[in-house]
């Protein structure tokens, strides 16, 4: 009992001592402790501390001085520790990939020590990492595997934490009532545990499920509950994520004015210590709600920073390696200068040893090491040159590929020879974003029938044009392979085969595309539609009015309530013009004020060049478009065409 007593107030001294210090100051007084196995475990408690606080990258500089001792020394349960606490830091910095590294590594050694209650806990954290990159089946294996040893070894808060982890799969996949369930069995464990930090989690999520089924005040209850008790904890990650979750609330029963102050609370919350998710989500739904209550240039505003920040996040995988390599030069250069400092301390006890010498010796020393710096300058600079070189070379290969995809992807899009051949009135504005684009145009001819598509992929750049290929190939396949020539059924067959396509490897995918398909009849004077969210807008030359007949609400792709496409037969006369087209166009922002274009504008600039010949009416939209967007970036792949 006596020691037991000793240990606590140990660790309290501690706390006490490190929330009195930070940075400098507090390595400074760990590196003074004189056991290395405790300096390492010191840097382990500074670390967790920190994340706890919300100073993640504080925590990354801490766990990896830690690790540096460990590397030097045998303490391999010190070094799981630091390991899998330098892994959380991580996580909520949004650096999947160096998270997945540290918790591996920490596994691997977990499994030597045969510690199974600090192996479950690992697991689980690797089951949030796929949790956070939407691998749910993947995330739901390792959570599974995590409640199997849990359940061994009858650790019954690890039971309840598990269960929660799978709880909020239940969630991701709509499936509320499973989801409530579990966490109310989580609410009883931490709550006879007397568990806040849990029960802070449990509140949270559970009224996310509320959320979800619409039960909006059950859920704010609970939210309100989970803000009580993480505002406590001096976690400000978790505050910014529970204020997040009630502004969300408000946004979705359109209390807009509610809305606004929890989210921007969350946005600066996060802002600070740099919760790059977290960021993204809060300025998603930032831009939506100014621009449902139509403050257009607040809601540009928003749209320009989560635009940049969903970018950060998305580069930030793709450079995983580099920071990798940055870590690693990290600790060669503190060895370094460990070297240095015991260098230096040598020649200091060789200058009291031989006194006759000294002099001798100091010039000797430090001339050897101007020329070892003046060496390992000339070394760096040359590293530094050659890496910048790699670079370019780097960025000059991803350059050269794309624009081969780009001729890739030009080839499958109908030629304007072919164009003018089957459908002689006619004009395609193609205007991508990016090198590649997810937006494209089909044309396909069966007998006397004559099909032609105006599609938006999910994404634009590289993987908007990967979608673009499987979505155009589907199209041929459902009319050359199965015959098909009703555009509703023409849908319903390339929905099917996208679906088969994107989840061949047991993952499903929940891209697809928009889609607005005409079949014209040279032997009749109708003509047969179906669009997939993307409608079809005629222009009737009688009345000088243009005719919108809308599209069924729902994607070619997974779809949670999928219903066949209707297929429409539609009258059309001479002069009428039938014109097709992605939402890139109408949601351009520009103008003087830099507010979206919106699709009264787009039909406004359709009517006043009406009456022109094809040719001229592209060259007036392209015109009005480029005006309109002026030096404002463009934010979709443009395609229109007009057929007459």
């Amino acid at each position: 009992m006596k020691t037991a007593i000793l240990s606590v107030l140990f660790l309290f001294v501690s706390f006490l001592s490190f929330t009195q210090e930070k940075g400098d100051t507090c390595i400074a007084r760990i590196d003074k402790i004189i056991s290395l196995e405790k300096r390492a475990l010191e840097y382990d408690y500074a670390t967790v501390r920190c994340w706890e606080t919300g100073e993640y990258e504080l925590a990354i500089v801490y766990a990896n001085r830690g690790l540096s001792i460990c590397d030097d020394n045998d303490f391999p349960k010190v070094k799981a520790a630091l390991l899998n606490d330098r892994g959380i830091a991580c996580d909520y910095l949004g650096r999947n990939s160096l998270a997945l590294k540290s918790f591996f590594e920490a596994l691997r050694i977990q499994e030597k020590l045969n510690h199974p209650s600090y192996e479950a806990y690992i697991l689980g954290n690797i089951g949030l990492i796929y949790d956070n990159q939407n691998l749910l089946n993947k995330a739901l294996e390792y959570h599974k595997k995590s409640l199997v040893i849990r359940r061994r070894i009858k650790d019954e808060k690890g039971i309840g934490a598990s269960i929660n982890n799978i709880a909020n799969i239940y969630h991701q996949w709509k499936q509320y009532d499973k989801a409530i369930a579990s966490y109310k069995e989580c609410i009883a464990i931490d709550l006879k545990y007397k568990d806040t930090f849990a029960l802070g989690d449990d509140y949270n999520n559970i009224g996310n499920s509320f959320m979800g089924l619409e039960q909006f005040d059950t859920a704010l209850d609970y939210y309100n509950q989970s803000l009580a008790i993480r505002s406590q904890m001096n976690a400000p990650y978790l505050v910014a994520q529970t204020v997040a979750n009630i502004g969300t609330l408000y946004f979705n029963k359109k209390e807009y004015n509610k809305a606004r102050p929890y989210l921007l609370r969350g946005l600066e919350i996060a802002d600070s210590i740099s919760g790059k998710d977290l960021q993204v989500s809060v300025l998603d739904l930032l831009y939506q709600l100014e621009e449902n209550v139509g403050d257009f240039e607040k809601a540009h505003t928003y749209f320009k920073m989560f635009t940049k920040a969903k970018e950060s996040t998305d580069q930030a995988e793709d450079f995983v390696r580099q920071t990798e390599m940055e870590l690693n030069y990290e600790f060669d250069k503190q060895k370094e200068k460990d070297k240095l400092i015991r260098e230096k301390k040598e020649a200091q006890d060789r200058l009291v040893l031989y006194a006759v010498s000294a002099v001798l010796l100091v010039i000797v020393f430090f001339s050897m090491l101007l020329f070892r710096r003046w060496k390992q300058t000339q070394l760096q600079k040359s590293i530094i040159e050659e890496k910048n070189a790699l670079v370019q070379q780097k960025n000059d290969e991803i350059t050269d590929s794309i624009t081969y995809a780009k001729r890739i992807q030009t080839a499958i899009l109908p030629s304007e020879q072919l164009l003018n051949e089957l459908i002689p009135s006619q004009f395609v504005l193609y205007l991508p974003k990016d090198i590649v684009a997810g937006d494209f145009y089909w044309l396909e001819q069966v007998k006397e029938k004559i099909f032609f598509a105006v599609a938006d992929c999910t994404g634009h750049g590289v993987p908007g044009a990967m979608m673009s290929v499987v979505c155009h190939n589907a199209l041929n396949r459902s009319v050359r392979e199965f015959g098909l020539t009703t555009p509703g059924s023409i849908l319903d067959k390339t929905r099917e085969i996208i679906v088969s396509e994107l989840s061949k490897n047991g993952d499903s995918v929940s891209d697809g595309m928009d889609i607005s398909l005409c079949v014209l009849d040279s032997n009749a004077q109708t003509i047969s539609w179906s669009g997939a969210n993307n409608p079809l807008w005629i222009y009737r030359s009688e009345s000088g009015q243009i005719e919108e007949w809308k599209a069924d609400k729902q994607p070619i792709g997974m779809y949670s309530a999928f219903v066949p496409f209707t297929s429409h037969t539609i009258d059309v006369k001479k002069n009428d013009r039938i014109y097709l087209f992605t939402d890139g166009f109408a949601d351009q922002f520009g103008g003087e004020k830099g507010k979206k274009l919106m699709k009264r504008a787009f039909q406004d600039t359709l009517l006043q060049s009406s009456t022109l010949s094809p040719i001229e009416q592209k060259q007036v939209l392209e015109n009005f478009y480029f005006d309109w967007k002026g030096d404002l970036d463009q934010v979709d792949d443009v395609c229109v065409s007009g057929i007459v």
